[in-house]
């Protein structure tokens, strides 16, 4: 031991301790925090293979001590029992004291770089918990922003929709109004024709459950329906009961102000659909009254059905003044019109939203001075049964208003 000691010293280890009795070595490791131990296997009492085995059971700073074993008898066999003892390096004896500095060095400085690596990886963590924390507080900001985002879109689209219950109830009262305006107009002339009367109170019955159920999507907007309200149906009896809702204005209202707009139907054998009846009158209302709007002069209004690739197309022509291709590209904006403070730009829009949940596709065809033709495709119902839908009356009716 000593003359271990007298050599390290000499190679310029300042700080040396020995220990003569192997039981003491784990109390001076404790007291003492070497940097590393060199230990001879050939130990009174107790073998080196004992102490190393005891140091690693030991936990704490002793088992992580990086250790040199020194022997006399370095077979290979006890390379590798010391080695799989814990050891981290040997020396056999007599050893050289250049060789024994240059493997004590090399362990010092492997154990400080991974003190300083550690000490690193302490102060990464710490970092990475603080940056974490910095964005973990800028996550809750963004989300309570986005938070209130939603809220302004939620009320900014229930103003919007608030804006369309109001055009479209509009819509609507012009069929109930006008028709009751007639009844009373042709009192002695309905109640001799009874058929004229019942139609025109039917329609008014409709256009009434209409305005009932344009109020109820405000309720839908906060409190959705569990299911949608669609049902098998027949395009064509939409379209006829959207003409004769909307009579009042096209033919009343025009002849009213000295003009004249003839409606002409153009209207094939279509496949049955599913949808919203109310939904579908709205669409063709929005569109029906738009073309009128765009006709003040008087013209000609053209609603064609035809049937195509697994599903139906429909046209809607005017030949009112038509629009350039800036105005055509905006058409169907919300809020964008072109009737100053006489409209409310929504009428248009809402026709979108009710196409595109009938899962459909829009398409415009309008040049200045030409016209305007709106053609929208809706699907056909899928693994529907057929449903015949007597449609012979209003047929007849249509026939006698237009």
């Amino acid at each position: 031991t000593c003359l271990v000691s007298n050599v390290l010293n000499r190679l310029g280890y300042g700080t040396v301790e020995s220990v003569n009795d192997p039981r003491q070595i784990l109390q001076k490791i404790e007291s003492f925090a070497p940097d590393l131990l060199l230990l001879d296997l050939a130990m009174p009492e107790i073998s080196g293979f004992d102490v190393l085995e005891s140091l690693r059971k030991s936990g704490g700073a002793a088992a992580r001590l990086p250790v040199i074993v020194i022997t006399g008898d370095a077979t290979a066999a006890n390379k590798r029992r010391a080695l799989a003892s814990g050891a981290t390096d040997l020396l056999a004896k007599p050893f050289d004291p250049s060789e024994a500095n240059m493997r004590i060095r090399n362990i010092i400085e492997r154990q400080m770089l991974q003190g300083e690596i550690e000490e690193q990886n302490r102060l990464l963590e710490r970092r990475v918990s603080e940056r974490t924390g910095q964005l973990e507080h800028a996550l809750a900001d963004v989300k309570a922003a986005q938070r209130q985002m939603l809220r302004q879109e939620r009320l900014s689209a229930f103003a919007e929709m608030a804006g369309g219950v109001v055009h479209d109830f509009s819509n609507a009262l012009m069929a109930v109004i006008g028709y009751s305006e007639m009844l009373l107009e042709e009192e002695g002339c309905c109640l001799a024709n009874r058929v004229t009367a019942l139609e025109y109170l039917r329609i008014i019955n409709t256009a009434g459950r209409d305005a009932a159920e344009v109020v109820s999507r405000l309720r839908d907007f906060y409190r959705p329906r569990a299911t949608a309200e669609s049902q098998v149906l027949d395009l064509k009896e939409v379209l006829h009961l959207a003409v004769l809702m909307t009579q009042p204005k096209w033919r009343n209202a025009a002849r009213a102000s000295g003009t004249e707009i003839i409606v002409q139907t153009e209207l094939q054998h279509l496949p049955i659909m599913r949808g919203n009846p109310a939904e579908l009158r709205e669409m063709m209302t929005n569109l029906i009254f738009n073309a009128v709007d765009a006709m003040p002069g008087g013209g000609t209004l053209t609603l064609r059905t035809f049937e195509s690739s697994g599903g139906v197309l429909l046209e809607v022509e005017d030949t009112g003044a038509g629009m350039t291709p800036e105005v055509c590209a905006r058409c169907l904006d919300p809020f964008f019109s072109t009737k100053g403070d006489h409209g409310t730009g929504l009428g248009l829009a809402m026709v979108v939203g009710i196409v595109q949940r009938q899962q459909g596709q829009i398409e415009i065809e309008s040049a200045p001075g030409v016209g305007t033709t709106f053609r929208i495709t809706l699907p056909a119902a899928v693994d529907e049964v057929a449903v015949a839908v007597e449609g012979s009356a209003l047929e007849e009716s249509l026939s006698e208003v237009a």
